[in-house]
This record gives structure tokens, sequence and C-alpha cells, in this order.
């Protein structure tokens, strides 16, 4: 069953989940990153990955992997190529300094490939290639983390679910593709685990390795398509993980590995100002979407939407009020209260 929601205004949330933050030890400028990532993500309908989550993050915070004064690093290993040492700071820390060094590098060369190592949880990786895209880049995410997703063929966590993102600009903004290598993303298993719903087959195992669409006995996700899924997460890791001098994986399956939060990433850019008129590839873009959505569809009812779509109107419909389950608001209200943050009043 759905959970009733209340509505906070967009300002006022990203202020109160960053207050929590700065309780916890974060400067203000660095709490602020991380609570925008958090609202963009409910602003966009992709709750698996919202304000909901901030009870993971403080839980790494007080395990002390993630570090709330940690200042992340630039490597420089080539005019087109450098890796930020995240020094175990939040993940979005670590990706808003990684946004602007590419940014930066590639306005100068054209195109530009950074990679991330040792930050934790990244958030909605949908965010920096739409935020990439908004000023005229092509952009490319990959993003790696600890083994929550079984290979092809195995019974116990060997895999991340690695997700990847690819956003281009069009006439009516950006267009973004935001997809977990897994059947269902972690957050939509933890979504199904709330709402009593169940998840769908082929999508997960139990502790015991069998097959359920049972969420609370859910243990282990199964990979979209099964050797394509596990394929391409494994690949993945190698791009975004060994590559970048960090290999995750490799440490935590190898005999006596330990699982922790720690998340790599690959992100490419593309300065399509360099390659041809940024005004007419967006209204190619865009002629190319409506041919798209006018194809003849199989129910009549149902509209064809492009990627990431849904999410832009409900983005675009959060102006109003960003929409929050009661039953996580009331959580967020608890936790602030305990570190002695005020809550902003829901919207009327």
């Amino acid at each position: 069953m759905t959970q009733a929601k209340i509505r906070i205004r967009p300002d006022d949330l990203i202020t109160f989940i960053a207050g929590i933050f700065i309780a916890k030890g974060m400067s203000e400028t660095d709490a602020r990153t991380m609570a925008e990532v958090l609202t963009w993500a409910d602003r966009r309908g992709v709750t698996s990955h919202g304000v909901g989550r901030l009870a993971m993050y403080l839980r790494i915070l007080d395990s002390g992997e993630m570090d709330p004064r940690a200042i992340p690093v630039v490597i420089d290993n080539a005019p087109a190529l450098f890796t930020i040492d995240a020094k175990r700071s939040g993940g979005a820390v670590a990706m808003k300094l990684l946004m602007e060094e590419a940014t930066r590098r590639a306005r100068q060369f054209g195109s530009v490939m950074g990679l991330l190592r040792g930050a934790t949880h990244t958030g909605a990786i949908g965010h920096y290639v739409w935020k990439a895209a908004e000023q005229g880049f092509v952009a490319i995410h990959l993003n790696s983390g600890p083994p929550n997703m079984a290979y092809h063929g195995a019974r116990v966590p060997s895999l991340a679910t690695s997700p990847i993102a690819i956003g281009v600009p069009t006439e009516q903004g950006p267009l973004v593709l935001d997809m977990a290598t897994s059947a269902i993303a972690n957050g939509r298993l933890q979504q199904a685990l709330a709402n009593g719903t169940p998840i769908p087959e082929g999508s997960a195992l139990t502790a015991d390795g069998e097959p359920t669409t049972d969420a609370s006995k859910a243990d282990l996700l199964l990979p979209l398509g099964g050797p394509k899924g596990s394929g391409l997460s494994f690949m993945i890791e190698c791009l975004s993980s060994v590559l970048a001098s960090n290999p995750i994986l490799l440490n935590a399956l190898a005999p006596g590995g330990k699982r922790r939060n720690v998340h790599n990433a690959l992100f490419m850019l593309i300065d399509i100002g360099k390659l041809r008129p940024l005004d007419e590839f967006k209204r190619e873009m865009s002629a190319f979407g409506q041919l798209v959505k006018e194809l003849p569809r199989i129910d009549p009812q149902v509209e064809i939407l492009l990627p990431g779509e849904r999410s832009r109107l409900a983005y675009a419909a959060s102006t109003a009020g960003v929409p929050i389950a009661n039953g996580t608001w009331k959580k967020l209200c608890e936790t602030a209260q305990s570190l002695g943050v005020t809550a902003p009043e829901p919207m009327a």
C-alpha cells in the first residue's frame, strides 16, 4: 500500500537536510551539496535515492566510513585525464569536485575522462549527467560499489548493481537515462519492503539462494537480463574501480575481504559545441524524441515515454512542493530533533 505524503518546499527541504549533516560535523558547503543531491532525487520521483536515504548516510558517518571533514584531491594524470581521490568524503561532495574539474578540462580539450576513487555512496548518479547536459555536454557516468548482486549463475553477493547514467541536452531540457545493472534497483527493493508489495519474478534470491518475489525475504539482487547484466556490471567494475587503482570487488571477494561502503566512478564529458552547433544538436534531439513518441502504440492509452521523461515531469511538478512519505518525514523529524535541528513546516 502506498504511503500518504506531505509536501515540503524544495529550498526548505535542502536547508533542513543540510542542517542534519552540519550537526554531524560537515561544513555548510558540503552539507548543502549532499542535501541538494538527495532532494533532487525526490523531486524527480526517484525516492529510492532521496531523503529517505539519510538514515544510511548517518550510519556510515557514525561508523567512521564517511569522513565529514574530508577534502577530496585532484590527481593530474594527463591533460584530459584525471583522478579524484575522495578520501572517504561524502559521495556527492567528491562528485561535485569531479564535475567541476571535468567541465573545466572538457571546455579546453573538447572531451575528458575523470575517475573517482574511495568515495562513499554517490547518490542518484542521474543528477550529475543532468547537470552536465544542462551545460551543453554529453555526459556518461559509470558507478561501482560493494557487492549486493549475484553474478549470473552464482548464489552469493559477487557484483555491485553498478548503475550507468547518460545525459544529453535537448530543447526541452536534459534527457537522462539512469539505470542499474540489476533487474530492480536496491532502492526499489527497499520501497517494496516498506510498502509490503511483491517484487518481480527473477529479480532477487533469498539468503539461501532461492528465487523469491517476497521483498521481506529478498537478500540478493539478480542481474538485468542474466548474463548481459552481470557482464555489464563486471566491465563497469573494471573501468571504474580497477582502472582507478581501487578495486572494490577484488578486495571484497578475496578470502577475508571486508564489505565497506565505498564507491568509485568513471565520468566522461564531450563538449558538443566543439563538434557542431549546440542549438542544432538540441533541435535534432528534440525532433528524434518526438518521432519516437509518435510511433504506433501497442496500447493507444499508454503514452510512449523517453528516458527520464517521467522524472522530468515529476521535477517540474515539484516546484509546488517535494512529496515525502509521511513515514519518512516522521523519521527525519525524529532524527532532526535528536540533533537539535528544526524541521520546516509542511505546505498546507
